[in-house]
């Protein structure tokens, strides 16, 4: 879910963020991207690099495990957007965040994620019966909030890391627009949340309620995956 903030809605200006998910029998890969303000035509590059991912996954060449690959294809997309709008690379300059999650859980009901990251644009894990959220990519980079990494510039300054989704447990994939008003989980946004995700998956339009707090200008965008305590085997 992708919400355009307040302030790029008042100067009749388009959404920064994007999406986009594709899947396979072994893959969930989600991809999530935040146009880095300072750069003009930054929400055509946040789509192009969402798009580029999903596409080259969906098309059997790309191995979601292999952050470099990931990272350069996402590159490769935003420049070629760039150059298809004629302007240059850096101002469609964007953060991504990439999470592959297999579908077929372990032994012990967890499933186990790659992520792939690139800027701000944080994934974290909401434990509901504790109502804790563990960040497991930055929220922030660096002093001041400034981006220090980005697609397609900078990409090969990624960070890749394996985790595991236990049962009963969200990965979020989300924008800072999110994390921003949410901090570190333990007010009042966090413990609400974690009450609301806690009975499992949402439908569409509660998951928008749940989303649409006001009082923060940014665009904001969550992907949220459950690992059902069912143990169903797959997500």
């Amino acid at each position: 879910m992708s919400f355009r903030g307040s302030a790029h809605e008042h100067f009749s200006e388009p959404r920064q963020d994007s999406f986009a998910l594709a899947s396979d029998a072994e893959w969930l890969v989600v991809a999530v991207s935040d146009g880095i303000g300072s750069c003009e035509m930054s929400h055509h590059g946040s789509l192009a690099a969402v798009g580029a991912v999903v596409t080259a996954f969906q098309a059997g060449h790309l191995d979601p495990q292999n952050g470099a690959e990931v990272l350069r294809v996402a590159a490769e997309g935003v420049a070629a957007a760039a150059a298809t709008l004629g302007c240059l690379p850096d101002s469609l300059s964007a953060t991504l965040s990439v999470a592959a999650i297999e579908r077929v859980a372990q032994v012990d009901g967890s499933h186990h994620v790659i992520l792939h990251a690139v800027g701000d644009s944080p994934t974290l894990l909401l434990d509901p019966a504790m109502a804790t959220w563990t960040y497991l990519t930055a929220g922030e980079d660096g002093p001041g909030n400034i981006v220090r990494s980005w697609v397609p510039g900078m990409h090969e300054d990624h960070i890749s890391l394996g985790v595991s989704l236990p049962p009963a447990s969200l990965l979020v994939i989300a924008s800072d627009g999110f994390t921003t008003p949410l901090g570190d989980g333990t007010g009042p946004l966090g413990r609400e949340l974690a009450v609301r995700w806690g009975g499992g998956p949402r439908a569409i339009f509660p998951f928008m309620v749940d989303l649409s707090f006001n009082g923060y200008h940014d665009d904001k965008t969550v992907v949220a995956v459950w690992n059902s305590e069912a143990g169903e085997g797959h997500v």
